[in-house]
């Protein structure tokens, strides 16, 4: 295989455009696009770590699952246990033995961060806490958690319970794009039960553009959490950080990977389906040459330095023998993006060429050798 390397230049949208240095005082993080998957930023992301209240994401996406493909309903009712009612730290305010709404529950976990609502949730769902957090345990393996285990509902403090920031960035956005209607739950600013009167615990909500989502968590062992996601443009970007050492902390820390995903990073088509990349000799064919095409689209989240040195090149036997199907690989294009690993894509035929009758091939051979191009004989 004959290798025949072409230098795409990209026209410079940004040209004097820096990426900034990105770092951040907690002590685990990653930024996410959501959009294509693309980790931008990591920090200790796969670290064992008390995820405290952003369990209750997990929490929340099983209930979300239950109620979107079964007959359970947010207007079911749930009576409070005993277990419930005694749960420390934050709290919905449940009383003992009231029955409650499913809505209920999940405004006081969302919204509140109510322990006691993690538990009674848990519990209307699947008879106990202990058998819903194996529940919990079975959709962290499917969701490919490596480095999750659960044994509460609520993210009380145990030995045994850990997450990590990319786990929980996982099951943020899993939860984000199986369940949207669902999803704007998380955009409630405050809620009353029982006469009390709670605002989100997310500060980030009408403060930073975009933002309408997820979890915050805290305990003395793992320090000041949140899970986040914001929209702007069509394009969302989540962000998970843990070990700030503040509440300030963590929403300065968050606000600065969410305003640098979006104003030092573009979402960027680099590669359309079906995007002519290559027209090529055909040996003995009825048609001179044929158009290799992308067989896909490729989109990638990228800076505007690594957009403005973007390389690729293509690979390719010169001349393709007929007869071509339309379709079939003949090559591939392969693209380099600083910090990325290398891409392929493949380069397939736009059309059909069949072979020319034996008659013409060896005038055609001839002509090819000369000239360089195939007989334009049509049959």
């Amino acid at each position: 295989m004959n290798k025949i390397s072409i230098f795409i230049f990209l026209l410079v949208f940004f040209s004097s455009s820096r990426v900034f240095c990105l770092d951040t005082k907690a002590e685990q993080a990653i930024v996410i696009n959501f959009n294509t998957n693309e980790i931008l930023f990591e920090k200790n992301a796969n670290v064992k770590v008390p995820p405290a209240s952003m369990t209750k994401i997990m929490t929340i996406y099983v209930a979300f699952d239950r109620i979107s493909n079964s007959d359970f309903s947010i207007n079911n009712q749930c009576k409070v246990s005993a277990k419930a009612y005694k749960m420390g730290g934050s709290r919905t305010f449940l009383e003992i033995d009231d029955y409650v709404t499913i809505d209920t529950l999940l405004k006081g976990i969302i919204i509140q961060s109510g322990n006691d609502a993690s538990v009674a949730l848990a519990e209307c769902l699947s008879g106990t806490e202990e058998n819903f957090v194996k529940l919990m345990n079975v959709y962290s393996k499917r969701l490919n958690l490596e480095n999750t285990n659960f044994v509460n509902s609520s993210g009380w403090p145990d030995d045994n319970h850990y997450s990590s920031v990319k786990d929980i960035a996982i099951m943020s956005n899993a939860l984000i794009k199986e369940f949207p209607n669902l999803f704007s739950y998380f955009k409630q600013l405050n809620f009353s039960y029982n006469g009390i009167k709670q605002p989100n615990r997310n500060k980030l909500l009408n403060k930073v553009e975009g933002v309408d989502g997820l979890k915050t968590g805290f305990t003395r062992k793992s320090g000041w959490g949140i899970s986040v996601t914001a929209l702007r443009n069509e394009r969302r970007i989540t962000i998970v950080i843990n070990g700030a050492n503040s509440s300030r902390s963590r929403v300065n820390e968050s606000i600065n990977l969410i305003n640098w995903a979006f104003n030092q990073t573009i979402q960027k088509t680099i590669v359309d389906k079906n995007q002519l990349i290559k027209n090529v000799d055909v040996w003995l064919g009825t048609e001179p040459s044929v158009n290799l095409i992308t067989d896909k689209q490729l989109i990638s989240t990228v800076s505007f330095d690594q957009l403005q040195f973007l390389e690729s090149s293509i690979e390719y036997t010169r001349p393709l023998a007929a007869p071509i199907i339309k379709g079939q690989e003949y090559g591939k294009l392969l693209i380099n993006i600083e910090g990325k690993p290398n891409i392929e894509i493949s380069l397939v035929a736009e059309k059909n060429i069949k072979k020319i009758n034996l008659i013409f091939r060896t005038f055609s051979a001839i002509k090819y050798l000369i000239f360089g191009t195939s007989l334009d004989e049509k049959n």
